[in-house]
């Protein structure tokens, strides 16, 4: 284990952040000194110190305390999304490939739909239609990315029909469903795992921008994306309010993509 941490030495560090993160963002109400949402005219804007790790804001809210509880709304979410989208590629995906003929030729026509336009701008585009608020970027952001997976998972269960097992399965009996489950989805669960990794980053930095556009999360929540945008007009009198939340959005995006691109590499 120590061999493999010294060989792996920027992957375990990743890994250890975000396990670190993951607690933090849990035990948050525990663990923050003050409330995210608490305010003090007679502190606002002050440096981080000690009794202020990361500073005050315009408020007088501890920046320290909002960073922390800004993890359940720009880290948490991020997985729930995700799960959705890999269900339904799941779902859609292994249908396709497996049946095929009329109903993959149908999923393919509607994923060149989605797969037409960035997922970014498409999410936008969506978020304009339905209103602004983090439960349509959600779904937004679902509707986006989707059919990404069902064009991996598609491919993915064309390749595995083609092994001797798939195969043999089918000559000892098992058809149709209980070929997919038993033996189709375990074989091809890792690539998805890694991807699901890979995309985290992704869907992170996606979340935090459109807050700071100012169509996602809005005021007074501890989003980071909307934690930048407050400090955006406080640079020149106080860095520190956009410096860490944006530093907290650039450091968990690296350390998903550094764990990601090590499973993705197998070595």
């Amino acid at each position: 284990m120590i061999r493999l941490i010294r060989v792996n030495k920027l992957p375990a560090a990743a890994l250890l952040f975000i396990a670190i993160l993951m607690i933090t963002g849990l035990t948050a109400p525990w663990v923050s000194p003050y409330d995210p949402l608490h305010t003090n005219h007679e502190q606002k804007l002050l440096p981080p110190s000690l009794a202020h790790p990361f500073g005050t804001d315009y408020l007088g809210r501890d920046l320290f305390s909002r960073v922390i509880h800004g993890i359940s709304e720009s880290v948490f979410p991020v997985f729930i999304v995700l799960g959705v989208v890999m269900l339904i590629g799941l779902f859609v995906g292994t249908a396709s490939a497996f049946f095929g003929k009329k109903l993959d030729m149908f999923m393919m026509s509607v994923t060149d739909t989605f797969t037409a336009l960035p997922n970014i701008l498409l999410t936008i585009v969506i978020v304009g239609f339905l209103g602004f608020g983090m439960e349509h970027v959600y779904f937004a952001v679902i509707l986006s990315w989707w059919a990404k997976y069902v064009r991996l998972i598609r491919g993915l269960i064309h390749d595995v029909k083609k092994e001797p097992y798939i195969i043999a399965s089918r000559v000892s009996g098992s058809f149709g469903m209980r070929t997919m489950i038993r033996h189709m989805i375990p074989n091809i669960a890792p690539q998805i795992g890694t991807m699901l990794i890979l995309d985290v980053s992704k869907v992170i930095l996606t979340l935090s921008g459109l807050s700071f556009l100012g169509i996602g999360a809005q005021p007074p929540s501890p989003e980071w994306g909307v934690m930048l945008l407050d400090g955006i007009n406080y640079l020149q009198v106080a860095s520190w309010m956009g410096f860490f939340p944006g530093f907290m959005i650039f450091l968990t995006a690296c350390s998903f993509q550094i764990v990601g691109e090590r499973l993705r590499r197998g070595k």
